[in-house]
């Protein structure tokens, strides 16, 4: 039998352990979108995208370094296995901005030249309670040139959304009031059936690594759905491209887009589309953002791969996807796993308030859906074709 002493020795034990297990990230995943600034022998902004996989990390590095004009440094890697602890040994390239396209010796020795640029990196990443600690030291031709520290951290993501409403309007009378008295084409909307936090179909999965997404997934999927259209996409069209990418959202594969509307009663639509039951205290979600000011105040990004953190508009050719003008749709591009602390932060920067949610009662689901039909928002009309007509035919003939 155990004595007093070896039972309150071991649970002594016990708990030492797990204080460590806590502070060192130990049982935490690595995966996220972790970033923030570095210092060292140069300084700048650090990104660093973790997928999560079967018994192992992927991912990719970006460094910024400050009043570097030239391009990005960047790194793939993968973990032999998921402890908190991970020391890498990875090729380091100079790629241009906005595109994963290493830029060539003779032209980056023309941009700078006497400059020397790494070619390898040893990189340590230590799993923290909060936040990644990384450090680096970087190589040319086996020699070391320098080292990097940063902490990193990957913002709120995953926890629940922390968007104040607007409690003045939460009726649907209110709603249609205030829609009807804001200035023309200014403002873009969203609705969604659920308070889930605004956040990408892409980042909601256990990816992150935006590059793999538009080296791997993209190609990928161009060779199987183009087979099953009648328009073949070309990707050297960035216009094309884009059309693809808002194809793929629209029809279920998780993007780094998310889909908006210029009209609120759209928005209306799709907030109460899915019927749910049981709290009878259930709200949906409509989202109001200012789009004319965002294009005003910060420019416009649409590329994934090498970019700061963005959030930009785009307006996709409706290529192959006759769901999109009905729809009066339009979609916002990425890179950002925390989309609403970045909105926040950007709002707080600019001293103005861009994004404005509004919370409605589900109770009022059927009386909401019969006046947007009768105004001509239906699912009829959204979704051409029989899926729509039967989607609409059974609200009208169905207690749904």
């Amino acid at each position: 039998m155990l004595s007093k002493t070896t039972i309150t020795s071991s649970l002594a034990w016990l708990a030492d352990v797990e204080k460590f297990l806590k502070s060192s990230g130990a049982g935490k995943e690595m995966l996220g979108q972790w970033q923030g600034r570095f210092s060292g022998y140069s300084s700048g902004q650090l990104t660093i995208e973790i997928d999560e996989n079967h018994g192992f990390y992927s991912g990719r590095i970006c460094v910024f370094e400050d009043n570097n004009p030239i391009g990005v440094f960047a790194a793939n890697f993968r973990t032999d296995d998921k402890q908190p602890v991970q020391k890498l040994k990875i090729h380091v390239g100079i790629q241009r901005h906005g595109s994963a396209n290493e830029i060539p010796s003779q032209e980056l020795a023309q941009l700078a030249p006497n400059v020397t640029f790494p070619d390898t990196a040893h990189v340590e990443i230590v799993l923290r309670r909060r936040d990644l600690r990384v450090t680096a030291t970087t190589f040319v031709q086996q020699q070391p040139i320098g080292k990097l520290s940063a902490v990193l951290t990957k913002g709120s993501a995953e926890k629940p959304s922390r968007l104040k409403t607007n409690r003045k309007i939460n009726t649907w009378d209110k709603f249609k009031t205030m829609v009807g008295q804001l200035e023309p084409d200014r403002y873009v909307f969203r609705g969604q059936s659920v308070g889930f936090r605004l956040r990408t179909s892409f980042h909601r999965t256990n990816r992150r690594d935006l590059f793999r997404f538009v080296s791997i997934d993209v190609p990928q999927l161009h060779a199987t759905v183009t087979s099953k259209t009648n328009h073949y996409f070309d990707f050297r069209d960035d216009k094309q491209y884009a059309a693809f990418c808002n194809l793929l959202q629209h029809h279920g594969y998780p993007t780094p887009l998310l889909d908006w509307t210029h009209s609120p009663y759209v928005a209306a639509f799709f907030a109460y589309r899915e019927r749910f039951s049981g709290d009878p205290k259930r709200k949906v979600r409509i989202f109001k953002f200012d789009s004319q000011a965002w294009h005003k105040d910060y420019r416009q990004i649409y590329s994934l791969v090498n970019v700061y953190p963005h959030f930009s508009f785009m307006n996709p050719v409706a290529l192959e996807n006759p769901r999109a003008l009905p729809q009066q749709a339009l979609c916002s591009i990425t890179s950002v796993d925390d989309v609403e602390s970045y909105l926040e932060t950007a709002g707080v920067q600019a001293g103005k308030s861009y994004l404005e949610v509004f919370e409605l009662p589900y109770n009022d689901r059927v009386s909401v859906l019969t006046e947007l039909r009768l105004m001509g928002v239906a699912a009829g009309s959204l979704f051409p074709g029989i899926d729509g007509a039967c989607e609409e035919l059974k609200f009208k003939n169905f207690v749904f």
